[in-house]
């Protein structure tokens, strides 16, 4: 990572900074990333977050508090896979809701004790909803990291749902109908359970959308300028940073993210592998991949190394040609793979991406869609929805995106991610917005 603004000189004025958000190992590292370049400038951070995730931010060195849930234990039951069978965002939605009520009252309080040390709150979007009738209450300024789904309104581009059609106008009140949708599916509800909690004024639909959308609050966008060009009518406080990647470094050093020396040899004898992992989403129909893979195995000549992630292990196989690993650091992995199959999180299509290779987007929900469309468009992988998942399908796929076209096109983006310094220009935007 190029430190030359975070070690030139410690902040003037150091803050008390509460980073506090809700999710997958996704949701979780880049605010990992953030809490290191802000500790290198001086602030006091802490990381506000479910506790199985106590450990990986404790290997880092940063101050932690826990809410009282654990992510990985609640994404296994009949309920979630049914939701990712159908990849509906509707059924995300509600079923989020239903997983935070079961926890709202405690996670509310531990929020709320946590804030009375912080003089800034950064959120992700899944928190907002939780930290802003306690930033109100406690006069906290907040800015919200917003991972891959903008909301900040513009005429470039439509918002997430709409990009069946793109009209300057139109494209305007698509995030205007996006805000309206979110705060009364989700937003409005969460706000208001955490404000009776607190025993604090009810929220109005409009005063929530103007904190959501209009109020400038600092929105950053924590992807690449390659994957979501800034645009040109954006309200001043909303930007594009880059991604916020761990510093190689640091991260090498952490006993989890070293590779095993069998690892090791695998990569070094033999083609480099095809990767497919989905990290902490679980894989909607197990028989199926393991179908895909085995015929992988068997019919071609292809090396795979499979990641199981959050997903409970089911390949019974044993090939000279498969290596499993249960997690990885993707950013050492990536360059030592040919191409990626993955479910296209943001975090991961990042990753992938500054390995300089292309990739199959799986799609399963939430904002996987959207990221697998975009990367069609721009001829970096292909997108297949994984309920219309099969081989022959993922076979073309891979035959398509061993050409020299999404070759080089992934080459040129990675080298040109790799100029960019997601976690130097979020700390400026944040000690700018502070000052």
């Amino acid at each position: 990572m190029n430190s030359n603004y975070i070690d030139s000189f410690k902040a003037q004025d150091p803050y008390r900074i509460g980073l506090i958000t809700k999710g997958s190992r996704g949701d979780i590292q880049p605010f990992i990333a953030l809490a290191i370049g802000l500790k290198k400038r001086g602030h006091q951070v802490t990381i506000v977050t479910f506790r199985n995730f106590q450990k990986l931010i404790g290997d880092y060195q940063i101050d932690f508090i826990p809410l009282d849930l654990n992510m990985e234990e609640e994404v296994y039951n009949e309920e979630v896979m049914e939701v990712t069978r159908t990849g509906s965002l509707l059924k995300f939605a509600l079923l989020l809701r239903k997983h935070s009520d079961k926890y709202l009252d405690k996670t509310i309080h531990d929020i709320d004790r946590a804030s009375e040390n912080f003089d800034f709150i950064i959120a992700s979007g899944l928190a907002f909803p939780n930290i802003l009738p306690i930033a109100v209450k406690r006069h906290i300024k907040y800015a919200i990291l917003n991972f891959s789904m903008p909301y900040s309104i513009t005429k470039e581009f439509p918002s997430i749902g709409f990009e069946f059609q793109n009209i300057p106008i139109i494209n305007k009140w698509s995030y205007t109908i996006f805000a309206y949708a979110s705060c009364i599916l989700f937003l409005l509800r969460e706000v208001n359970l955490s404000a009776r909690f607190l025993n604090l004024p009810k929220w109005s639909l409009a005063q929530l959308r103007k904190e959501f959308q209009l109020n400038n609050r600092l929105i950053l966008h924590p992807m690449s300028q390659q994957l979501l060009q800034q645009p040109l009518d954006w309200p001043s406080n909303s930007a594009v940073t880059g991604f916020l990647n761990l510093p190689s470094t640091e991260r090498t050093q952490i006993s989890n993210e070293k590779s095993s020396s069998e690892l090791q040899t695998f990569l070094e004898h033999g083609e480099k592998p095809i990767y497919i992992g989905f990290g902490s989403i679980p894989i909607p129909d197990p028989d199926l991949m393991g179908s895909i893979i085995s015929r992988l195995l068997n019919e071609t000549q292809h090396r795979i190394l499979y990641c199981h992630g959050w997903t409970k292990p089911f390949l019974k196989l044993e090939h000279k040609n498969l290596f499993l690993v249960d997690s990885i650091n993707h950013e050492w992995l990536m360059p030592r793979c040919k191409l990626a199959i993955i479910h296209g999180g943001i975090g991961t299509v990042g990753a992938v991406l500054h390995g300089q290779i292309p990739m199959i987007i799986a799609s399963i929900l939430a904002d996987q869609p959207n990221n697998g469309k975009l990367i069609t468009k721009k001829k970096l992988g292909v997108h297949i929805p994984f309920r219309k998942l099969s081989y022959d399908k993922i076979l073309m796929a891979i035959n398509l995106i061993s050409t020299e076209e999404y070759t080089l096109n992934a080459l040129a983006t990675g080298a040109k991610m790799k100029l960019e310094n997601g976690v130097e220009e979020s700390v400026k935007l944040i000690e700018g917005y502070l000052k």
